[in-house]
């Protein structure tokens, strides 16, 4: 035997809504058959899917990865039906989309919502490892992330390349000459982003490459947060070039020595790149950046995932 939709269909809302009512509620369908799916699914795969406690389940550990391909093959076949339909006229439809940096990305993203107003579009931002992560996972379909090299695993379409920006308070010592280096930054009170994000890791890689030791005293999820951060003078703070802008509270000034440069690219799955909305997406951010298109390769000899 094989496994169907309809069984595909109970394991993958079972494991978002954590209820046999519930992902009964969603389905349209009766509890007593979702779990007669979610069971058959299990005796197929002749392992735990699911640990239950009392009416709630949780997906059982080292089923994560099995529960991802459901949902990105769900995803897919959706993707066929809409496309005989309304979908591929782009007359409906939904597009995940996670961004690292908005700034960088809002062009392309307010150029498809005005060319594509019908179809709704749910937003996620967050340090660039964890959205790799949700498009892996088929949490979103595509995402704008920052790394140093494209991701091998992933379809990836380099929208800009960008220098690594220093900036703080206001008339700041450190940051009135036209660049500052790895060196001047070292005695510096510095608040970073967190470790999932690509920024901080190639500024982290660089300090060590070159020896030096960076000081962080804070470490940051949001923009928001990390500019109020550096503006109230609690430390400098890191971004690519156009992600913070000099203004009345704080100064910008290039890294440099190294100068240190970091891709800004849009991702997907390999098999969501022809989905109507993301391949009408990723032709929006082409014409929108000047882009030829077409994936850009990783470098095999250098495991980039490490440094991210």
């Amino acid at each position: 035997m094989s496994v169907t939709l309809a069984q595909m269909k109970a394991v993958e809302a079972l494991s978002r809504t954590g209820k046999f009512s519930a992902a009964a509620e969603e389905l349209g369908i009766s509890q007593p058959t979702v779990s007669s799916q979610v069971q058959a699914f299990e005796q197929l795969c002749k392992r735990r899917i699911f640990q239950r406690k009392g009416h709630t389940v949780k997906v059982a550990a080292g089923a994560q990865e099995l529960i991802a391909k459901i949902r990105v093959t769900l995803k897919c076949l959706a993707d066929v039906n809409e496309a005989l339909y309304s979908e591929a006229r782009m007359e409906r439809g939904t597009l995940g989309v996670g961004f690292s940096a908005h700034r960088l990305i809002m062009p392309a993203l307010t150029a498809f919502v005005r060319r594509y107003p019908a179809i709704h579009i749910n937003t996620q931002g967050g340090p660039s490892l964890s959205l790799l992560g949700d498009v892996l996972n088929g949490d979103l379909d595509l995402a704008a992330v920052s790394m140093p090299l494209a991701d091998e695993r992933l379809f990836c379409e380099e929208i800009l390349r960008s220098r690594i920006v220093i900036y703080g308070p206001k008339s700041h010592s450190a940051l009135q000459g036209s660049a500052l280096t790895l060196r001047q930054l070292a005695p510096e009170k510095l608040v970073l982003w967190n470790r999932m994000s690509g920024t901080r890791s190639t500024l982290d890689l660089a300090a060590r490459q070159a020896g030096v030791t960076l000081n962080c005293v804070l470490e940051v999820a949001t923009l928001d947060v990390a500019y109020a951060s550096a503006a109230a003078g609690i430390g400098l703070g890191c971004a690519i070039e156009g992600e913070v802008q000099a203004d009345s509270n704080i100064d910008v000034v290039p890294l440099a020595d190294p100068e240190l440069s970091i891709g800004h690219y849009l991702v997907c799955l390999p098999e969501c790149r022809e989905h109507a909305a993301v391949e009408a997406f990723f032709g929006i951010a082409r014409a929108h950046y000047g882009l030829a298109g077409g994936p850009v390769p990783g470098d095999g000899s250098i495991d980039h995932r490490q440094n991210l």
